[in-house]
C-alpha cells in the first residue's frame, strides 16, 4: 500500500461554495426525513480501535445544510482511507420506515493485498421525529493501517433556534476527548464549505492513485 501525502487547498473556499456544491454525490432516498431547522447538538461516543472517543459538536441546520450533512458523513469515511490507496464503491443507501441504512465497501488497489483488504463501513440512522436522530456505526478494517473494528453511537438532538451569530451550516466543536483526555478542537467551520473541501480532496486523491497505479 503506497502512502500519499495529504493535499492542501489554497484560496478562499467560501466564495466558491454556491457554484461548486451542485447535486449531491450519492443517491439518498428521496423521502429521507429532514431534521428540524435550528440548532442541533451531536454527541458521539464509542471505540476507534483501542481508543475511547467522545466528541460533542453543535451546528445550525436548514434544509440544504441538513442534506449536506448526510453527504459529508459519507465523504468523511471515504476520505479516512483514500490516502492508503483504498478505493470505495458507491454506498448502498436504503430507507425502511424511520431508519436509513448505509453500507460502503472500500478495498485496496494493491496487487499484493488480499481481496478482502480494506475497510467496510456500515451504519444506521434512526429518525425519532424531526428533533432526534441516533446514528450507529460499525466498521471493520483489514490489512491496512489502523486495522481493527470501530463502533460509534452518535446522538443528535434539536436544541432550539440558531444563535444570531450563526448561519445555516455553521459548526462548532464543543469537546473532543480521547481516552477521557481533552484533545485538539478544530476552529469553527461550515458544513457546506467543508463539503466542497472533502469533494476536492477525494477527487485529487483519486487522480493521484490512478496516476501512480496499484502497487
Amino acid at each position: 500500500m503506497k502512502p500519499i501525502a495529504k493535499l492542501t487547498i489554497a484560496g478562499a473556499v467560501a466564495a466558491i461554495v454556491l457554484s461548486t456544491l451542485g447535486a449531491g454525490a450519492f443517491d439518498f432516498p428521496q423521502d429521507l426525513p429532514a431534521r428540524k431547522p435550528g440548532l442541533w447538538e451531536s454527541v458521539t461516543t464509542g471505540m476507534q480501535g483501542p481508543l475511547q472517543i467522545e466528541h460533542v459538536k453543535r451546528y445550525c441546520l436548514d434544509l440544504r445544510s441538513d442534506r449536506a450533512l448526510h453527504e459529508s458523513y459519507v465523504l468523511g469515511r471515504e476520505l479516512s482511507v483514500i490516502y492508503e490507496d483504498v478505493g470505495c464503491e458507491q454506498p448502498k443507501l436504503a430507507l425502511s420506515a424511520n431508519v436509513m441504512s448505509g453500507e460502503m465497501i472500500c478495498r485496496t488497489n494493491s496487487a499484493e493485498d488480499a481481496e478482502t483488504a480494506g475497510k467496510d463501513f456500515r451504519w444506521t440512522a434512526t429518525f425519532k421525529g424531526d428533533t432526534e436522530v441516533v446514528i450507529e456505526e460499525q466498521n471493520e478494517a483489514r490489512d491496512i493501517l489502523f486495522s481493527g473494528e470501530d463502533h460509534f453511537v452518535e446522538r443528535q438532538r434539536w436544541m432550539g433556534e440558531c444563535p444570531a451569530d450563526q448561519k445555516p451550516g455553521d459548526m462548532l466543536e464543543i469537546s473532543v476527548k480521547t481516552n477521557g483526555v481533552e484533545t485538539y478542537k478544530k476552529p469553527p467551520s461550515n458544513i457546506l464549505e467543508g463539503l466542497v473541501i472533502k469533494r476536492k480532496l477525494i477527487k485529487e486523491a483519486k487522480e493521484i492513485n490512478e496516476r501512480l497505479g496499484p502497487l
